[in-house]
């Protein structure tokens, strides 16, 4: 055998030899996979070992929240460097730095199934598959990964399956009181109860449930009690108000009857007796709560009933505490007025939510349910006092010349009850709507001297400020004011 041939045979048994002893350094070669440099941080103490393997050489250990950085990795295994080291750790103890950037909340659809990940990483452990056409919302994106949540998990999808969602709503209107959901079942909690004559957005639309937005709440309602168009006006204005064809309930103890009367008067002859919950449809135009009502009971029966003795909140079979709502002003009395804003609509909105949220709950009437018809302050007393009433809150807004006078008031004139019933709307006031305190206080005001339960004005804010004017003014605040009066209501009952 000549030189050559001896040094040629040497080499090939060397290379052969290193292959047996280091198979696997040449595998992890072939295998391993390049991507863009990225910053991970170690979930727990972590080896950093020679190789990718659990069995090679611990090179050093990596404390737990430490920050390293990595652009290739075999299997599980990334290639890093510590401390002047370069070795493989496992991924399963590494989570990706979020590096993103935070944009507009958007809509999007999914445009194939799509897997939601617990990282911006394929390689990050999959939550659950999201099925194709499925809206949902973002507003993080990490590269080309979308934070999105999904059925109650929050994680990553790939922004390649996504298509931003054509931005469209129809406007309907209110027919009835409708209870507002948040899921599209009867079953779903009630977060409150839309008036009648409301204008809402429908989003979308499912089995006759539509997803709205009303008082900063995102839920559903039924769609058999909406109109499509905005022809009614949200709240309505002074004398325009027709309230014929609403639906009314008798509101008497227990036990006892109202008579259905010939004719407006008492001195009338009595067509029948009617009993507590019993339903009529109203065939005058004009609401009020004082005279008498022409109504239609539901056996066809045409007569006059005391307006007392009505609400259109159902009562409950049996006697439940009955809370009286007293949106001040009304009709030609607009209260405080400024910046094109009336004190008058605004506790009629704000009394609306109130009731809406205490139904179910309570028994319910108001001393007014429109805008084209004002009581006297005695005749507001004297409603609450003709029925067994167990609380009593009248609604109003401040205003003032100083244009710096600002925050919430509560004002009571007689009684402990009283005085607790102001503490508690008062507390949530300032603490729910975030209102300047101006306290608790005793007050000669007519409405709440002239009623015998427990009795309480509250004012909600001043017209006259800037800063206070713009919660007033804003439905979703004004659904803060309504939730603290009606938690202050069950809070002493």
């Amino acid at each position: 055998m000549d030189k050559l041939t001896k040094i040629l045979t040497m080499a090939l048994v060397l290379l052969l030899l290193t292959t047996i002893a280091f198979p696997s350094s040449l595998v992890s070669a072939a295998s391993g996979v390049t991507f863009t440099k990225t910053i991970y941080q170690t979930t727990d103490l972590l080896n950093l070992r020679s190789t990718n393997s659990i069995s090679s050489k611990k090179l050093t250990t990596i404390p737990k929240k430490t920050s390293l950085t990595s652009n290739y990795r075999i299997g599980e295994w990334y290639r890093v460097t510590h401390n002047g080291k370069t070795g493989y750790v496992l991924g399963q103890y590494l989570t990706k730095v979020v590096t993103g950037t935070n944009f507009t909340k958007t809509n999007y659809q999914t445009t194939d199934a799509l897997s939601l990940r617990q990282a911006a990483s394929t390689s990050s452990a999959r939550l659950l598959t999201i099925p194709a056409n499925t809206t949902l919302a973002s507003s993080f994106r990490d590269g080309d990964w979308y934070k999105v949540t999904y059925n109650k998990q929050t994680g990553f999808v790939s922004g390649a399956y996504l298509k931003k969602a054509t931005a469209s709503s129809t406007a309907y209107t209110t027919t009835e009181r409708l209870n507002f959901r948040s899921a599209p079942t009867t079953s779903g909690a009630l977060l409150m109860t839309i008036p009648s004559n409301q204008v809402v957005q429908s989003l979308s639309v499912s089995s006759n449930w539509h997803k709205i937005n009303y008082g900063g709440k995102t839920g559903y309602v039924i769609g058999t009690y909406l109109k499509k168009g905005t022809a009614s006006p949200t709240a309505p204005s002074a004398g325009n108000a027709d309230y014929s064809g609403s639906k009314m309930y008798v509101l008497i103890d227990a036990g006892s009857t109202v008579a259905l009367r010939s004719s407006a008067s008492v001195l009338s002859g009595q067509l029948t007796r009617l009993g507590r919950g019993t339903p009529v449809v109203v065939t005058n135009s004009l609401h009020k709560t004082r005279g008498f009502v022409a109504v239609q009971t539901a056996d066809g029966r045409r007569g006059y009933v005391e307006a007392t003795y009505l609400t259109i909140f159902q009562p409950s079979p049996t006697n439940r505490p009955l809370i009286v709502l007293d949106p001040g002003h009304g009709a030609y009395d607009p209260g405080a007025v400024r910046a094109g804003l009336a004190e008058r609509d605004i506790v009629l909105s704000v009394a609306r939510q109130v009731a809406g949220l205490l139904q179910g709950k309570v028994d319910l009437t108001l001393t007014r349910y429109t805008n084209d018809y004002y009581p006297s302050l005695g005749e507001r007393s004297a409603m609450a006092n003709a029925l067994s009433t167990s609380r009593f809150v009248s609604i109003h807004i401040n205003a003032s010349n100083a244009g710096s006078a600002s925050g919430a008031e509560s004002y009571y004139y007689k009684g402990t009850t009283s005085v607790q019933l102001a503490q508690a709307i008062q507390q949530r006031m300032t603490g729910y709507a975030g209102m300047r305190d101006r306290g608790v206080h005793f007050a000669n005001y007519a409405v709440i001297r002239g009623t015998q339960a427990p009795a309480v004005l509250a004012e909600l804010g001043f017209l006259s400020n800037t800063s206070d004017r713009a919660k007033l003014a804003d439905p979703a605040y004004q659904a803060r004011y309504a939730r603290a009066i009606a938690d202050g209501i069950l809070a002493t009952l």
